[in-house]
Formats: C-alpha cells, structure tokens, sequence
C-alpha cells in the first residue's frame, strides 16, 4: 500500500471515529422523530398565554474541527488518490448534521406541540419533556385557533406534515399562517363542509391555487355559486372530482382571454335533457365547453344533445377538454378523430377535443 492510500485510509478512520463520537455527545441534546411519524397536538393546547411559556430552544453544536476535516478528507482522496474512491467516501461518511444523526440512532418520543410566544404568536416544533427539541415554525395564535376549531387539533400537524415540512425535516417553503389563510378564503368561496377541508389538506393539495380556481367560479354571474356548491358535496363525499375539473378548465379559459358567460346551463333537447358544463365567448364567437376528467367518460350521445343546443342558439363550435384516459392510439383516434367527425357529419358542428391535465387528483 502506497504512503497515499495509507494516509487516506488513517483519515477516514479518524473522521469515522470522531462522528461516532459526535454523536454520542449530541443524542442527549437532538431528538428528531420527523414529521412523518405520528406526531400529536397536546390536547390540552391552549392559546392562552401562561407563566413558564418562555421559549430555551435547545441546539446541537457542530464542532468546527469535524467539518474542516472532512473536507479536507474529501479533498486529498479525490486529488491524491482518485475522484472514485473520493465518492465511495461521501457515501460510506456520515454528514455531520445533528439531525441525521439523530435520524441514524433512531431516537424516538418526540411529539409535535404548541408552545405560547406572545400573545399573538406561538411556536410549533418537536418536544420532548415539555423542552423544544426542534423548531418547525411559528404561526399566528388566530390561524392555530382556526384549525383547532375548524377542522381539529390534528389538522396543525397535518398542515405542517403537508406543506411546512417534508421528509427528513427539510423547510418545503410554505408558510403555515399562508396556508391557513388560504383555507379560510376556500371556506368562504362555499367550501363549508370540514370533511371537504379536510380531504384538501389529506391529498396535500395546493390551496392557493385551488382558491385562485375557485375565486374564477365565484365570479360567474350564471352558475358559478351552483358549481361550487357541486364542488363542496363532491370534495366531502370524495367522489370523481368532475365539477373541480370543470373549475380548472373555468380558470385556464379565463386566463385564455375567454369571457365565462354561463356555466352549470340545464338544457333539454328532441333527446332528453343535459347539462352544459361552460358557454364562453370571445369577440363574436361562443363556443360550448364539455369537461370530463376521463376521456372514457366522451360519449357521442352527449355530444349530439350539445349540437343540438348549438345549432338552436346559432353556435358553431363544441370543444371538450380531458385530463386523462386516452392511453394508446386507438383511443386518441376514436375520441379526438372519429367523434368529432361523426358529429360534424351529423350536425354541422365543429368539435374540438384538447388535453388539459388537473393539478386535483
């Protein structure tokens, strides 16, 4: 063995012994059971503030000396040996994050609680004895009494399970009073039912972009409070989720330049009745808008009963918009080919199908 080979090998030695002894020295400080497992609300939360309430977060500390000799390590096996075995190194190291090393020794028995900061304010972190263990935000007193009250104590931890934390503890960006905030405006665009709210905050959804979505309906004159109202029952019974889609395709025809004149329109024909999901127009144009989630779920059937209300309203084109469920050529070609042309042959209408993905699945 060369004098190179056997002075890195004396270093990784070195350096794995001094993480050992890193983290033997921080367990007793770092108690990181991550979000991910069962975390719990203190039942007993309360928002009042109380003697003793003072924060002393606890830390560990990262000697200096470790992290320098690691990459001093790191930098003589790739320069002096070879990039390869510089890898192999980082790979078999443990980084000297507090953290991970908590993670790595499996320290168990911390729990996700509230403590009082002020007396708008308070601290949501990892505890353990009543001593904060980790700080995972803060958050306004009035958006964690809205939880509690609306939804439940364990709707705090789902909400930072969901969108302020992410596997292994990492900060996902989002902002705990934000989410909330966005919460409260859905409640009061017609998203009244917990179960619905819940069902949101379960499939980790994006709340300011559904309540952007939702704001478009609100707005619409002619149907948009019926929709929502579609929307709330199907969000609280998790049913197909059909009215968001028609919401979605609502707010990406808004942004389009289209003017939403109608939707949610009952109409009945020589074939029985149906409903018109969107009528929008754009200068002198009006086009009829079908929405399905499935293309499977296109039916000619539906599409003669929209020609047919076309043709009486002196209207020339139908689009339909689809998420999913064209998964091979045949498909494509009998939903975006073949029905429109046997429509257009049947009726003299137009009929457009064009893809649109949901971001609510």
């Amino acid at each position: 063995m060369g004098w190179r080979r056997f002075l890195a090998l004396a270093l990784v030695l070195l350096f794995l012994g001094m993480t050992v002894s890193g983290a033997s020295a921080t367990a007793n400080l770092v108690n990181n059971s991550t979000v991910n497992d069962t975390v719990k609300v203190p039942q007993n939360f309360s928002v009042e503030r109380k003697q003793g309430n003072n924060i002393k977060p606890q830390f560990a500390w990262v000697p200096i000396g470790i992290i320098v000799l690691d990459q001093a390590a790191h930098w003589f096996l790739e320069r002096y040996v070879s990039p390869k075995v510089a890898s192999v190194y980082d790979a078999v190291t443990m980084v000297i994050d507090p953290e991970k090393i908590a993670e790595k020794l499996g320290i168990k028995g911390t729990k996700l609680g509230i403590k009082v900061i002020s007396h708008s304010k308070v601290l949501i972190g990892l505890f353990k004895d009543n001593k904060v263990v980790k700080e995972i935000t803060y958050a306004s007193k009035e958006a964690a009494e809205w939880v509690a009250n609306k939804l439940g104590n364990e709707y705090i931890s789902k909400i930072v399970e969901k969108y302020v934390v992410k596997d292994g503890g990492l900060k996902k960006g989002e902002d705990f009073d934000s989410v909330v905030g966005a919460m409260q405006k859905l409640y009061d665009l017609g998203i009244k039912s917990k179960d619905a709210r819940k069902y949101i905050i379960d499939r980790g959804w994006n709340v300011k972009k559904l309540e952007r979505i939702l704001d478009d309906v609100s707005n619409i004159d002619n149907g948009g409070k019926k929709l929502i109202k579609r929307i709330n029952a199907d969000l609280r019974d998790e049913k197909t989720l059909g009215p968001l889609y028609e919401a979605e395709v609502v707010s990406h025809l808004k942004k389009s330049g289209w003017t939403i004149d109608e939707v949610e329109k009952d109409v009945v024909t020589s074939a029985g009745k149906t409903e018109i999901d969107i009528i929008v127009e754009k200068g002198s144009e009006t086009v009829l808008i079908e929405c399905k989630r499935n293309a499977h779920k296109i039916s000619e059937e539906q599409l003669a009963k929209y020609a047919e209300y076309a043709i009486i309203k002196g209207i020339r084109k139908i689009e339909v918009y689809y998420a999913g469920g064209i998964e091979n050529i045949r498909d494509y070609y009998y939903y975006t080919q073949y029905l429109p042309k046997e429509i257009k042959s049947r009726f003299g209408v137009d009929v457009e199908v064009r893809y649109l993905a949901s971001e609510f699945d």
